[in-house]
C-alpha cells in the first residue's frame, strides 16, 4: 500500500523540526554554560584600582545658575550642584559581568553609583536647557547645551536641541560646531545623530 505524499510530507517536516528544536536547545545549553562560567571568573576577579578612570569633570561655573527665579531651574541646579562633588563616568557600554571582569565585583557598586551620576546628570542638563527654552531664555539654553556638548554627553536631543536653538538665533553656522564635536565621538552615536542636523550644515 502507498503512503500518501501528505503523510511523508508531514513525517519529514515533524522530523526536521524535532532537529531544529534540538539544535536550539543545545545553542541555548551552550549560551548558559558560557554565561555561568564567564560570570564565576567575574565573580572571582581580584579588586582593581579605579582611581585613575577617565571621570568626567564637571562644574556649574560656566553655567546661568541662579540667574532666574523658578522652581524647575532650582530644581535642576541644585541637582548640578550636588553633583559637581560626585564621580561621574558613562559605563552604559559595558554589562555588570564585564565591569566585574574588568575590576573585580568588590567595585561594582561604586562603579554603577558613578555610571548613574552620568546619566543624572545628562538628563538634568537636557531638562534644564529645555526649560530655559519654556522660559524664552533662548541664550541660557545655548549656554547650557554648549557646555554639555563640551563634554561629549551622548544624548542625541542634547545636539539636536542646540541646532535648532541656533537657528532661532539666526547663527546656523554654528551648527558646524555641533559636527565637529559629534566627529570626535563613538560612530556608532554620531552616526544617528548626524543626518539629523540641518543638511546645509553639516558639511563645508
Amino acid at each position: 500500500m502507498r503512503v500518501p505524499i501528505f503523510l511523508i510530507a508531514f513525517i519529514l517536516f515533524t522530523a526536521l523540526l524535532a532537529v531544529k528544536r534540538k539544535k536550539s536547545t543545545e545553542a541555548q545549553e551552550n549560551a548558559n554554560e558560557a554565561f555561568l562560567e564567564r560570570e564565576r571568573m567575574a565573580n572571582a576577579t581580584r579588586k582593581k584600582d579605579i582611581s585613575a578612570l577617565p571621570y568626567l569633570s564637571f562644574s556649574t561655573d560656566t553655567l546661568p545658575v541662579g540667574e532666574f527665579a523658578d522652581d524647575e531651574l532650582y530644581s535642576c541646579e541644585t541637582v548640578l550642584q550636588n553633583l559637581t562633588d560626585q564621580k561621574i563616568i558613562n559605563l552604559s557600554m559595558y554589562t555588570n559581568t564585564d565591569l566585574k571582569l574588568m575590576y573585580g565585583p568588590a567595585n561594582l557598586a561604586d562603579l554603577s553609583s558613578y555610571d548613574e551620576n552620568y546619566h543624572l546628570l545628562t538628563t538634568t542638563l537636557l531638562a534644564y536647557a529645555r526649560r530655559e527654552v519654556e522660559l524664552d531664555r533662548i541664550d541660557a539654553a545655548v549656554t547650557i547645551l554648549e557646555y554639555a556638548m563640551s563634554l561629549a554627553l551622548d544624548v542625541s536631543q542634547i545636539y539636536l536641541l542646540l541646532a535648532e536653538l541656533y537657528q532661532k538665533q539666526n547663527t546656523p553656522e554654528k551648527i558646524r560646531d555641533i559636527t565637529d564635536a559629534l566627529f570626535v565621538m563613538d560612530e556608532s552615536f554620531s552616526s544617528l545623530v548626524l543626518p539629523k542636523l540641518p543638511v546645509s550644515h553639516t558639511v563645508q
